[in-house]
């Protein structure tokens, strides 16, 4: 039988990166997370997983984020074996190749969105997206949220980048959100926010997506300290993470993660820190947080990923984890 022209798009890549994997991982070590002055590759391919999940007929798991499609450039859809409007030829690239990212993207997505709603109720003044990329949940709430600022934090480039499909998308960059641009592993997230006009009196909520395995563990650490110390009792933060055999290279123990780093380090995005085995828990809590939940890939899948008929829809993968510490009363 003749394989679709999506198949075989799709097979080129995978040749592609797996004859150029084995240097990038030698490599990933040494590279910077996002070369300067180029928009993260991650960022706009998390955006398009969203944006296919969003397409999703099931309620229940449907990805929330019906505003990622507009976020993405179009020019993105030409090259990517996803198409965004057609749900099921998206999907069956996905399940075809086992990528357990998009279902990881869609179980945190969940998380994060109840996450502010829920502090939303409860006295949040400030929300600060840390690693900012296409996120869209400024604008996705803002009418629900009236009074609560959003500060974006990124890479120069993706912030600049963001700025303009943003006008595009909504017909002007709303006052309500400020931009402060920032290299995680250079820059203390203290000197970004406070050029900006960031309270750490205000109770605040810390999105942290897609950026814990990109920067070093002193960068990690750092934040979470600053977060514990900087910011008002009952701030809370939500991050998903990987686990430090995957960081390793352990692909005996994590063999499914293996293709996904690769596609990472080819793209100059190299997963370089993982939290440790079995639990992060013990890392978060010496930063002056309190754990108030810490999912790992089955609590994820099981909890956000199951479809209204009760059939698991896809795996989050073993390798991720997804936290959410708070600031404890002082």
């Amino acid at each position: 039988m003749k394989r679709n022209s999506t198949h075989q798009r799709y097979l080129v890549f995978v040749t592609i990166f797996l004859m150029l994997g084995a240097v990038a991982i030698l490599d990933a070590r040494k590279a910077d997370a996002v070369r300067p002055g180029e928009v993260s590759w991650t960022a706009e391919g998390v955006a398009a997983l969203r944006a296919i999940g969003a397409l999703c007929p099931d309620e229940k798991i449907r990805n929330p984020d019906y505003l990622a499609v507009k976020f993405i450039n179009p020019a993105y859809w030409h090259y990517s074996v996803y198409k965004p409007s057609n749900y099921d030829v998206s999907m069956r690239v996905i399940r075809a190749y086992r990528v357990d990212t998009y279902f990881l993207v869609n179980a945190r997505t969940h998380k994060l969105d109840q996450t502010l709603l829920q502090m939303a109720s409860d006295g949040l003044e400030q929300v600060v997206v840390l690693g900012a990329g296409f996120d869209t949940r400024a604008y996705r709430f803002a009418k629900k949220m009236p009074g609560i600022r959003f500060f974006e934090l990124d890479l120069p480039a993706t912030l600049e980048r963001k700025k303009q499909v943003v006008a595009q998308a909504l017909g002007e960059v709303p006052d309500y959100v400020a931009y402060a641009p920032i290299d995680f592993n250079t820059e203390t997230i203290e000197e970004a926010l406070v050029r900006v006009g960031y309270d750490p009196a205000k109770k605040t909520y810390f999105v942290w997506e897609g950026v814990t395995m990109y920067i070093t563990e002193e960068a990690v650490k750092a934040t979470l300290q600053f977060i514990a110390a900087r910011s008002a009792p009952g701030s809370a933060v939500v991050f998903d993470y990987l686990l430090a055999g995957v960081a390793a290279r352990d692909w005996k123990k994590y063999p499914k993660a293996r293709f996904s780093a690769t596609l990472c380090a080819v793209h100059g995005e190299p997963w370089i820190f993982g939290f440790p085995e079995p639990s992060a828990e013990e890392f978060v809590r010496k930063t002056g947080l309190e754990v108030v939940e810490d999912l790992n890939g089955e609590e994820m899948t099981a909890k956000y990923m199951t479809r209204s008929d009760g059939k698991v829809d896809g795996m989050a993968g073993s390798h991720w984890g997804l936290m959410h510490a708070r600031v404890p009363e002082r």
